[in-house]
């Protein structure tokens, strides 16, 4: 098994609630569902990092998107890991990036309506599609995310996962922002991509394995393991 990309959506917002389209960072918080999410996901990668018994397993680095829920869920689920990992409070390191936000949704931010829901799914499959022309009216294209959001995986990869290290890089980010750019990453069909829902703290897994952006290997998809 080789070094692994693990990116993690965050937990349930208020903002999901009431079915806001929240894009633009701070954002809202978790809600107590949303942290127990959080808690719960950090136990859960405890096995999948192989860790425990004082040792933090394969997990090397921790990222997080500037975002509060992103930053709160990075947190919870990073305490819980510890402590069922037996590992020192505050032992991971919790680093955040620029360039993980979601995707900004322009004139439908905050917007709960369905013709904004809908307008946003569109442009979102147009993403996935690599439209370079779609967006929403004041939002973002897709090669303004790539433009933000590659560098940091790219680096990611090359800093902790170059040369066979057998290692596993956190992030914590966005359904649409991890979804586009995973199926680009790793050429993943985009109409599987805009089916495969990604749930609060659930998690897509890629395998950069030294090789070109495109070109990466899919492991795992929400709560689907992959070879595609």
């Amino acid at each position: 098994m080789n070094g692994r990309l693990i990116l993690l959506r965050h937990g349930q917002t208020h903002s999901n609630v009431a079915r806001k389209l929240d894009t633009r960072p701070p954002g809202a918080e978790l809600t107590d569902t949303g942290r127990n999410q959080a808690w719960n996901v950090g136990v859960e990668l405890v096995e999948y990092c192989e860790a425990g018994g004082g040792s933090a397993g394969r997990l090397g680095a921790v990222v997080s998107s500037v975002a509060l829920r992103a930053q709160q869920t990075a947190l919870l689920a990073m305490t819980a890991f510890e402590q069922t990992a037996g590992l020192r409070e505050r032992e991971i390191d919790i680093d955040v990036e620029l360039g993980l936000h979601e995707i900004y949704a322009g004139e439908h931010e905050m917007l709960s309506d369905d013709a904004s829901h809908r307008s946003y799914a569109m442009a979102f499959r147009s993403w996935l599609h690599a439209d370079p022309g779609a967006l929403i009216p004041g939002g973002e294209t897709y090669l303004q995310l790539m433009d933000r959001y590659r560098p940091v995986m790219e680096n990611l990869a090359l800093e902790h996962l170059s040369d066979g290290a057998k290692k596993d890089v956190l992030v914590v980010s966005h359904g649409a922002a991890i979804r586009t750019m995973a199926a680009h990453a790793a050429s993943v069909d985009p109409d599987y991509a805009f089916a495969g829902y990604l749930g609060n703290c659930r998690f897509i897994v890629l395998e950069p394995d030294d090789r070109p952006f495109g070109e990466w290997k899919l492991v795992r998809w929400a709560d689907l393991d992959h070879q595609i």
